[in-house]
C-alpha cells in the first residue's frame, strides 16, 4: 500500500490535471504499483516521489504547456529543487514531482531537457518515451485508495508493460554504464524489470509482440533489444546479476533457487524481445 503522504499527493495533483482537461501519465516505481498492485505487492518496492510524464498530445500546444505549468507552479505551488533545470520540483510535507517528455518536434530541447515553458517548466528529455501513449492502461484511483472519499471518478495513466520495460531497461543501462553511474538506482530499476516482466499476463505478451511488431525498424526498439542482449541475456550477465544482490529479493530462498527464479524471467524477456 502506498502511503498517506504518496496518496494525497497523487489525488492533489490528479484533481488539478483533471480540471484542464488532462489524464496524468504516472511513471517510475508508482506506476508498477498502480499497474500491479492486485497481482503482488511482495514484489513492488517502496516509492517516494512521483513521475510524471508529459505525452505529445498534452504538450503540443503552447496554451497547454502554460495551463500545466500554471497547475504545477501556481496552483500546486511546487518549487523548483536545486539543480533541478525546472523538470525536478518539491513542497513540504516531503512530496517531490519530476517531470519527464518524449522529443516533441517544435518543443526546443537543450542537452537532457525539453523546455515547455521558457524559465518555468521543463521536462527531463526520455527519448524512449516517444511511443509512451500507445496502449496506455487507465486506473481509478478509487481502486487504488479504496475508502478515500477523494478520489471519487479520478482517474490517472500508466504505461503498457512494454513501454514500462523499455523504460526501465534505458534507465538501467543509464545508471548502470552511463554518465549518470549510480550502482543503487541500477540495482532498483534492475527489480523493476524483474516485477514487469514476472508480473504481466498473456496479453500484455501480446499486445507487446504487436507493439514491436509496428515498431521493428525503431533505433528506440533496436537498441532496447542490444541492451537486453547485453545485460539480460544470461543468468550471469549484469541485469540479472543487481537482482540477485538485492535483499529483498527473496531472501529465505538458496541462491541456486534465486538463479532458478531469474532464469524463468530471463527466458520471459528473450521471448518479449527476441534477440
Amino acid at each position: 500500500m502506498i502511503d498517506k503522504r504518496l496518496a494525497d499527493q497523487l489525488l492533489e495533483l490528479t484533481q488539478a490535471f483533471k480540471e484542464i482537461g488532462i489524464t496524468p501519465v504516472i511513471c517510475g516505481g508508482l506506476s508498477l504499483y498502480l499497474c500491479y498492485h492486485r497481482d503482488s505487492t511482495e514484489q513492488l518496492r517502496v516509492t517516494n516521489d512521483i513521475d510524471l510524464m508529459l505525452t505529445q498530445s498534452q504538450i503540443i500546444e503552447q496554451s497547454q504547456r502554460n495551463a500545466i505549468a500554471e497547475i504545477i507552479i501556481d496552483g500546486l505551488h511546487y518549487m523548483v529543487s536545486e539543480g533541478g533545470e525546472h523538470f525536478r520540483f518539491s513542497k513540504e510535507p516531503d512530496r517531490k514531482l519530476d517531470i519527464l517528455a518524449p522529443r516533441v518536434d517544435d518543443i526546443k530541447t537543450e542537452m537532457f531537457r525539453v523546455k515547455l515553458v521558457k524559465s518555468k517548466l521543463h521536462g527531463h528529455l526520455t527519448e524512449e518515451a516517444r511511443f509512451i501513449e500507445e496502449d496506455l492502461r487507465t486506473i481509478s484511483l478509487s481502486d487504488i485508495l479504496q475508502g478515500d472519499m477523494a478520489a471519487g471518478d479520478l482517474k490517472v495513466a500508466v504505461p503498457s508493460p512494454t513501454n514500462q520495460l523499455i523504460l526501465k531497461l534505458c534507465a538501467f543501462n543509464d545508471r548502470h554504464l552511463g554518465q549518470r553511474l549510480d550502482a543503487e538506482r541500477a540495482q532498483a530499476h534492475a527489480w523493476d524489470i524483474y516485477t514487469i516482466i514476472t508480473l504481466s499476463g498473456r496479453e500484455d505478451y501480446l499486445e507487446g509482440q504487436r507493439f514491436l511488431s509496428r515498431h521493428k525498424n525503431s533505433d528506440i526498439v533496436q537498441k532496447v533489444e542490444q541492451m537486453v542482449t547485453t545485460n539480460f541475456s544470461s543468468v550471469d550477465k549484469d541485469g540479472w546479476l543487481r537482482v540477485l544482490e538485492t535483499s529483498a529479493f527473496y531472501p529465505d530462498l538458496n541462491v541456486q533457487e534465486k538463479r532458478n527464479m531469474l532464469d524463468e524471467a530471463r527466458r520471459r524477456l528473450l521471448r518479449w524481445f527476441p534477440v
